[in-house]
């Protein structure tokens, strides 16, 4: 499968703000999906989808720019007709579409276009929510002075950055769930990078010298001083893309302000690699190494490119689906991947809208007990949801009882309905189905640019 590639560049956010390329090609293989079909017709849909067929050329490719126009809101619709349709026409155009358009989904940043007058930060905001579907949180100074706002197709994080920006305040991810903060602090970020659908942010640099002091080499040569830094940067996502983990990233080149490269000898015995297939969500680290190889009178890195992996979540399917989950009592279940014994759902008679869920799940296929998985055993619980009728999940904050030997797992974990930012009580009505997720990834390369960093 080839891989996304976009180049970015980091800028000042007080200074202005630049988007980077986008996406260069699809992938050559099918893209993940979220595998969800439509559960009602959409008279509108139908429609397009069967002018896809029509005789007419022009009104098939109306429909076409019609239905992608329609975006994301479609697509379970436009699934359910894939899999309905004996039209070879309609087919062909609609695993072209619903290709794309998953792939968009998943590399693609929301755009925000629009020209604010007189309006207060609070209002830019509400606007980007409107056009992005993306929950931001603001609280911070300057939010009722009145300015301009002014995008035209802007990726989302650089128009959040900028409204941000203009109220003296930050964009805060910490929390790592889909909700975008914006908070006033008494800081600012200045080197933050954009790529698609995700932000760059440069949290610090350090650097650890080294003079060697045994096996020196007779002939000279050398002083064997050495200078590494490590440059740590934070990852973003939009709230439309959970990340699963990162690949190790590596320096593609790296130059100080008076010319001298920063790019570390390269190690062919050096195959590191970070992944976390384990847990999703919105906020992650990288790190990059770096040498410094020429003189230390320079006080910048002028230009640093990277290159990383990034693991998506690219859809969900549910593998074991437990109605009425209050009322199912130790029943063993077979799914694909996974087999539970399922313990209950108890309620908390103390403590109204809270429950405990006790089960054993098993991982299948290829178990070797000399090698267990506890990459999959120590996160498996995060692909458990217990979901009202409405579909609104249950939280958790994790497992109370952890039983693991890598290819079981026997937990007992508590649900709640507290938001874990606030701790006010989440109106949810009462459990109506338990589920167990499996997940579908995909990897995506991207290539970042930092520039003017200080050198420690």
């Amino acid at each position: 499968m080839r891989r996304t590639f976009w180049v970015v560049v980091a800028v000042s956010v007080a200074g202005g703000v630049g988007a980077g390329a986008g996406e260069k090609r699809l992938p050559d293989g099918p893209v993940p999906s979220v595998p969800v079909l439509a559960d009602r017709a959409d008279p509108a849909v139908e429609k397009l989808v069967a002018d896809l067929g029509s005789e007419d050329y022009r009104t098939r490719e109306k429909a076409g720019r019609d239905l992608t126009a329609l975006g994301e809101k479609a697509l379970p619709a436009m699934r359910t007709a894939l899999l309905s349709t004996d039209n070879p026409e309609i087919q062909r155009r609609l695993s072209v579409l619903v290709r794309k358009m998953d792939n968009d989904r998943l590399v693609a940043p929301k755009r925000v276009t629009m020209a604010l007058k007189d309006k207060t930060v609070k209002e830019a905001l509400d606007e980007i929510t409107k056009q992005t579907g993306y929950k931001i949180d603001f609280s911070g100074g300057g939010g009722e002075a009145r300015q301009d706002f002014t995008f035209d197709g802007t990726p989302f994080w650089v128009a959040v950055d900028k409204v941000a920006t203009a109220a003296g305040c930050v964009v805060f991810a910490d929390y790592d769930d889909e909700t975008v903060r914006v908070y006033n602090q008494d800081a600012v970020n200045p080197y933050v990078a954009y790529a698609g659908p995700f932000r760059f942010l440069a949290t610090n640099i350090n650097s650890n010298k080294s003079v060697q002091l045994s096996g020196v080499s007779r002939r000279g040569g050398g002083n064997g001083r050495s200078d590494y830094m490590n440059l740590n940067f934070q990852i973003q996502s939009e709230p439309k893309n959970p990340m699963l983990g990162v690949t190790q990233a590596e320096v593609i080149s790296a130059v100080d302000d008076l010319g001298a490269s920063l790019v570390p000898p390269r190690d062919p015995n050096n195959r590191s690699y970070y992944e976390n297939r384990g847990m999703r969500g919105h906020n992650t680290y990288g790190n990059l190494n770096l040498s410094r190889g020429g003189g230390r009178d320079a006080t910048t890195i002028k230009s640093l490119k990277g290159r990383i992996g990034i693991i998506l979540l690219a859809g969900t399917s549910p593998e074991i689906t437990i109605p009425d989950p209050l009322k199912v009592k130790t029943k063993t279940y077979v799914g694909r991947t996974v087999q539970i014994e399922y313990g209950g759902l108890t309620a908390d008679a103390n403590n109204k809208g809270h429950y405990q869920l006790e089960l054993t799940i098993k991982k299948l296929g290829n178990e070797d007990p000399n090698r267990p998985d506890y990459n999959w055993s120590n996160n498996i619980w995060n692909k458990f949801e217990v979901l009202d009728a409405d579909g609104n999940r249950y939280q958790t904050h994790g497992p109370n009882n952890f039983n693991n030997n890598g290819n079981a797992v026997t937990v007992t974990i508590p649900y709640h309905n507290n938001d874990r930012r606030t701790g006010r009580q989440i109106k949810l009505g009462p459990p109506a189905k338990f589920v167990v997720n499996e997940w579908h990834s995909v990897t995506h390369e991207v290539t970042f640019e930092f520039k003017d960093i200080p050198l420690p």
